[in-house]
């Protein structure tokens, strides 16, 4: 029987790059090529998957392009490209296609759990019909020819978000980090680099794309998050049997303080929400949904929580009102005492 990592593994996803051989790469490129190129995937796209929406960074609101980027659909990058920048999202936003970012395309697909393989199958066959009415830039050798020299080769990245407080309360992290680089793979926080590993999230991916087929990259990173997870399972027996009274306090004192104080910043919030996780996770606190912190991740996020709020929201102060209003009704509701 396959092994429950649901409280470890966040999500998966597959993500390909692309550039067309008929059209200059994007620093080159004209305003009218992207506009070209984004009718052209449109009308690809749209015939058999009525299911996607096109969005463009000229016509959308910034607003709106922000909360796409809190929820990984867009990049900062695309939402700078104002003149040809789109994105072609599906109804359940598992699948958007990037238009005219660093490349011309950057199809992904993103999953609950521990599901590579099935996010890039998915990925794999929008990848295959834009292959087969366009023309995309190959080479026989190097395979696919992209603006991005790290995305030549297969042009997939295929990462997978984890859950890791055990590994990281028992100073393990710097470690299994120094171990993955050398074997050709990174890891950064929930939001890239700048943002470390608040909340206890980590992003596993490959950086290299050059060398081995899709394939391999996906057994390889499945491989090693399986490897990963079953470190964090004997962690948290550790964790549980030599600091239990510390990991309880820490747990409980962030669900005092996410459903008592007044401002609440999202730096802050992510990482007491982090040790609530933590909590469920280990069976210290219960809630009648278990899942209630990676939905709080989701619609915490500034420019997500703005948009709850409706209107409410001026300045930085009152976003950190309401986000500590907000906080506080969904625990003290969702906790099961």
């Amino acid at each position: 029987m396959a092994k429950d990592y649901s409280s470890i593994v966040v999500s998966s996803r597959a993500r390909l790059s692309r550039c067309f051989a008929d059209v200059p790469f994007p620093s080159k490129m004209t305003e009218e090529d992207g506009r070209k190129i984004i009718k052209k995937v449109y009308n690809v796209l749209s015939v058999d998957d009525e299911d996607f929406k096109l969005y463009t960074m000229k016509e959308i609101p910034k607003s709106e392009a922000y909360i796409m980027q809190e929820k990984h659909l867009i990049s900062h990058d695309l939402i700078e490209n104002h003149e040809s920048g789109a994105v072609l999202i599906n109804e359940d936003e598992t699948i958007s296609i990037m238009i005219n970012e660093e490349d011309h395309l950057r199809e992904q697909c993103i999953l609950k759990g521990l599901n590579i393989e099935t996010a890039y199958d998915i990925i794999n066959k929008i990848d295959d019909k834009i292959c087969k009415k366009l023309d995309v830039a190959y080479d026989d050798n190097l395979g696919y020819l992209t603006s991005c020299i790290t995305n030549v080769g297969t042009g997939l990245r295929v990462s997978v978000m984890l859950f890791l407080p055990g590994l990281t309360l028992l100073g393990k992290m710097d470690n299994i980090t120094s171990n993955l680089k050398k074997n050709g793979f990174t890891v950064r926080g929930a939001y890239g680099e700048v943002t470390d590993s608040l909340g206890y999230m980590y992003q596993i991916s490959n950086e290299r794309t050059l060398g081995k087929t899709e394939q391999e990259y996906i057994n390889q990173l499945k491989a090693i998050v399986v490897q990963i997870c079953d470190m964090e399972v004997d962690a948290r027996k550790q964790l549980i049997v030599t600091r239990e009274a510390e990991v309880k306090d820490t747990v409980f004192r962030a669900f005092g303080i996410l459903t008592n104080c007044y401002i609440l910043k999202i730096e802050e919030f992510m990482r007491l929400a982090g040790e609530i996780k933590m909590g469920i996770s280990l069976n210290l606190i219960r809630m009648k949904d278990n899942h209630i912190i990676d939905k709080l991740f989701n619609t915490c996020a500034p420019y997500s929580l703005c948009a709850a709020a409706g209107g409410m929201v001026k300045t930085s102060e009152d976003e950190q009102k309401f986000r500590a209003m907000y906080v506080s009704n969904i625990l003290k509701n969702n906790r099961v005492k």
